[in-house]
């Protein structure tokens, strides 16, 4: 019966629940005096339980007989929703052990295949520019031109990955206040950034397409080295803060 509480977990089925429901299934359709007086719970109680299992579709009441009993739902049917909650779960996942393992392949590239991944969203974008900060191991450079990438968490990374990196940021004019850093990180404004980029031992080049922002994660070398050429060209380019 653990393995099935941690199961039914998925659906938000705590312990009471699945007593209930399996008094259900053991012993056919009861009222809810009839649950609590069986199962020691307050009678006060047994109606909420109930709600829970009927709104996850685990019990449904018989109202044609008075007082109203309620009738569990074949395991098969609850077995079937117990699988699509587990594939929902893990499809939910997916994208933190993409990180993940893009991150692995990143630190281990000596070993590890090349990859390039095409991101969509401000979000995910924003994501990987840290983590291209958190795996660089000299230096990284930073073209950010759109407002929404640069939050708080992507600060603090900065400023704590600066202890040991060489960080070289390359923004607009209008942003440049947001990055008001420690003097070891180096901030130059440009009049026009189209896009963007966050270039280390792995590489994501974005641009802003249909309204969001997508680009590629890559730690392919030699577009590393054409991604560092021209953001040493813009560079150099740049104004000094």
């Amino acid at each position: 019966m653990e393995s099935l509480a941690r199961v039914l977990a998925l659906l938000g089925i705590g312990r009471r629940e699945i007593d209930i429901y399996l008094a259900l299934v053991e012993k056919g359709p009861l009222t809810a005096r009839e649950l609590s007086d069986q199962l020691g719970i307050p009678y006060t109680k047994i109606y909420a339980y109930l709600d829970k299992l009927g709104n996850h579709g685990l019990i449904s009441p018989e109202r044609a007989v008075r007082p109203a009993k309620f009738r569990a739902t074949p395991p098969a049917e609850v077995y079937k929703k117990l699988v699509g909650a587990a594939a929902d779960v893990l499809k939910s996942l997916k994208p933190l052990f993409d990180s993940l393992q893009m991150a692995y392949e990143s630190r281990y590239a000596a070993v590890a295949p090349t990859f390039l991944t095409l991101i969509r969203g401000a979000e995910r974008v924003a994501e990987l520019i840290q983590e291209v900060v958190t795996t660089a191991e000299d230096e990284v450079y930073l073209a950010i031109p759109f407002e929404e990438l640069v939050n708080y968490r992507l600060l603090a990374v900065i400023s704590e990955e600066s202890k040991r990196l060489a960080v070289k940021i390359l923004t607009t004019e209008r942003l440049r206040r947001r990055f008001e850093l420690q003097p070891r990180v180096e901030v130059r404004t440009a009049q026009e950034m189209f896009g963007g980029g966050a270039i280390g031992t792995a590489v994501t080049i974005y641009v802003r397409y249909g309204g969001d922002i997508t680009g590629i994660y890559t730690n392919d070398k030699f577009l590393i080295e054409v991604a560092r050429t021209y953001f040493d060209h813009m560079w150099r380019r740049a104004n000094v803060i």
